[in-house]
């Protein structure tokens, strides 16, 4: 069983490509052995479990998300890189994003039928048949391309029940307010990883800020995403749809010769 949070999310919920399990999936692995109780709020599991469930209730809606995360040098020095995604999400089958860092910038684009990807600044893209749901898409352009959708985990969040039996300890810290609104602030502690959570209070249980730390790597990077969603946004189908400019180039993908699971491909 793999965590609910993994170190591939502490480096992509940063996504070039926004990566990490914030559910857990059966993979073989042995699973931990139960945490004691008394290092477990059963609250602080029961707001993941609400916010998940809230966000699989979503049938449309926009966000960005501004990241920064630590690249840790040889020498032990920190440097952060900064990220910003936005999304736009219609479900069951349309699907846009767009990922920015300090180095590099990519455009996502799934109309229900065809899943384009764009370099933006050489002008390469490469369309590829798509599945007839996002559920299905980013599964699939993981496991044959290893190409993994920004923020993949919001639409796979609480899939797996059992995934929070990885969780060695869980607190609420108290109350915050990230930009402007009120949330609950978690902590929550697994093997090799500290990861903090807040989510709005209310009836609209999002998540608006994660800091997830990797304490088993040296020098312990960090990662921290700003979410800010519109619930009620409505994306016309014209968004979804790539259309090439004068200067794009398509190009192939290459399809992996032995495709993993989405839980084995590489991050």
């Amino acid at each position: 069983m793999t965590p609910i949070i993994n170190r591939s999310t502490a480096l992509l919920l940063a996504g070039l490509a926004f990566s990490g399990h914030l559910l857990a999936e059966e993979t073989g692995a042995p699973v931990a052995e139960p945490a004691p109780a008394s290092m477990i709020d059963p609250a602080a599991i029961q707001s993941l479990e609400r916010m998940g469930e809230y966000l699989r209730g979503l049938t449309a809606f926009s966000l960005r998300a501004d990241d920064t995360v630590d690249e840790v040098l040889d020498s032990g020095q920190k440097i952060q890189l900064t990220k910003t995604v936005e999304i736009q999400a219609r479900k069951p089958d349309r699907l846009r994003a767009s990922v920015e860092t300090d180095r590099k910038a990519r455009e996502f684009f799934y109309d229900g039928k065809h899943f384009t990807l764009l370099t933006p600044e050489t002008g390469y893209y490469a369309t590829v048949p798509a599945p007839s749901s996002i559920r299905e898409l980013v599964d699939e352009i993981e496991v044959k391309y290893d190409i993994e959708f920004p923020l993949v985990d919001l639409f796979r969040w609480g899939e797996n029940p059992e995934a929070t039996a990885e969780i060695q300890e869980a607190m609420r810290v108290g109350t915050s307010r990230i930009g402007g609104q009120l949330a609950d602030h978690y902590a929550f502690r697994q093997d090799g990883i500290d990861w903090q959570i807040w989510i709005a209070q209310g009836p609209v249980p999002l998540p608006l800020r994660y800091v997830i730390v990797t304490t088993d790597e040296p020098g312990e990077p960090q990662y921290m995403a700003n979410l800010t969603w519109d619930t009620q946004a409505r994306p016309d189908d014209a968004i979804f749809v790539f259309t090439p400019g004068k200067d794009d180039r398509p190009i192939d993908i290459v399809q992996n010769s032995a495709p993993a699971t989405p839980e084995e491909s590489p991050k």
